[in-house]
């Protein structure tokens, strides 16, 4: 199995626009495990309401693993580090979190999509803070997204892709 590059991070943190940049970038082949889930299941909201979060959390496991065998650049769902299973699935692989923060988030994304903040925004920075550690403990690189210009964003994702 070949090392895939794979970005961790919270909602809105950039993985799936910088992912698909960088796999461009990199000739490489590009996989964003809740388009893969969408794809195959329907809206992520949907799952949700009509499976609950347990559910939704067993189809991430399988597309991940999935994602690693196949991709080479593999952008997961905020979610993706909370499971143990998943952690250890990770491990072995090129992982980049990238961080960012509510103030930069919360104006850009669409909540109907985003289930867990759907019906209350704020809920952002506790499940940023329930999941930050996870990130950083997965992380063999982290770059700060937050209201920075894609260009330089790219920029410093090359080299934190390619670095040992």
């Amino acid at each position: 199995m070949s090392r895939a590059i794979v970005l961790v991070g919270p909602m809105g943190a950039g993985k799936t626009t910088l992912g698909k940049k960088l796999a461009k970038k990199l000739g490489a082949r590009f996989a964003d495990t809740d388009r893969l889930i969408g794809g195959r299941h329907g809206s992520i909201t949907r799952i949700f309401e009509k499976h609950g979060e347990d559910h939704f959390r067993n189809l991430e496991t399988k597309y991940l693993e999935q994602a690693l065998n196949e991709y080479d650049v593999v952008a997961t769902g905020g979610g993706v580090v909370l499971r143990e299973q998943n952690r250890n699935l990770l491990a072995g692989h090129r992982v980049i979190f990238l961080d960012t923060d509510s103030e930069s988030v919360l104006g850009k994304i669409n909540l109907e999509k985003r289930p867990l903040l759907k019906n209350d925004p704020s809920a952002w920075d506790r499940i940023y803070s329930e999941r930050v550690e996870l990130y950083r403990s997965m992380a063999s690189a982290t770059l700060f997204t937050g209201s920075r210009p894609i260009r330089t964003l790219m920029t410093e994702l090359e080299e934190l892709a390619v670095e040992n």
